[in-house]
């Protein structure tokens, strides 16, 4: 008997919130649009996807999460139920990780590590949609997905490499990447906060060359993406 009520009671108030939110869907326009800014910050890690030193695969790195910073001005394209986002930002990412390059051999007795500290600012633009889970104002809650373009010009990207002495390596930037994005955004009548992660697609570095031009030149290719949490807030109009 109490089970029967339980389940009673339960139904019973998944119905009034869906019927709620369907009543609360129609009474709005069928199209909006609005713009805002936010604001706020991003733990990025680098993921070594292929490193290799004279011949041999690198199978062991450590990182450390760094923290950077954003900004971007936003365009939302609203129905009642979904939604088209797009904008231009401006982001600030620092990484730094370490390679030990005698881990391609089991019989190693010592370390070799190096390490790859970097940052950069990058211009944005997102291309994403969502999906609005609440749409009842002056409250909503949507999830979101897409992908984010980043532009970083080579004289807004600085490398450094340790520990890896006479050589004075460096690399420069592929200027345009493409990160995925999956995010959930709560607004609050104009306050909006947004929490993502987003990964890139494609190498974030090009070939790596020594600028002492040392002969022989050093073997050391690296393939590095990026993961970025991030939690921002903004106010949307």
């Amino acid at each position: 008997m109490k089970l029967r009520l339980l389940t009673f009671i339960t139904a019973s108030v998944l119905f009034t919130t869906v019927h709620a939110q369907f009543l609360s869907r129609n009474s709005l326009p069928a199209f909006s649009s609005s713009w805002g800014a936010k604001v706020g910050f991003a733990a990025n890690a680098t993921y070594v996807t292929d490193a290799y030193m004279n011949g041999h695969k690198i199978t062991e790195y450590t990182q450390d999460t760094q923290v950077g910073n954003f900004g971007t001005f936003l365009l939302r394209l609203n129905s009642r139920t979904v939604f088209l986002q797009t904008g231009i930002g401006m982001s600030y990412t620092k990484s730094c990780f370490y390679m030990d390059t005698n881990s391609w051999d089991p019989e190693a007795e010592s370390k070799n590590e190096i390490s790859c500290a970097y940052q950069f600012t990058s211009l944005t633009l997102p291309l994403q949609m969502g999906y609005h889970i609440v749409n009842s104002p002056p409250y909503c809650m949507s999830a979101y997905t897409g992908p984010r373009f980043r532009y970083t010009p080579d004289k807004f990207y600085k490398v450094q490499y340790s520990n890896l002495e006479p050589y004075n390596l460096t690399d420069s930037p592929i200027e345009l990447t493409i990160g995925w994005t999956v995010g959930l955004s709560v607004r609050i009548g104009r306050q909006l906060l947004d929490f993502e992660y987003e990964a890139t697609i494609n190498t974030v570095s090009g070939p790596i060359t020594d600028l002492n031009g040392i002969d022989p030149a050093p073997d050391f290719r690296l393939n590095r993406r990026l993961g970025m949490m991030s939690f921002s807030y903004g106010i949307m109009f």
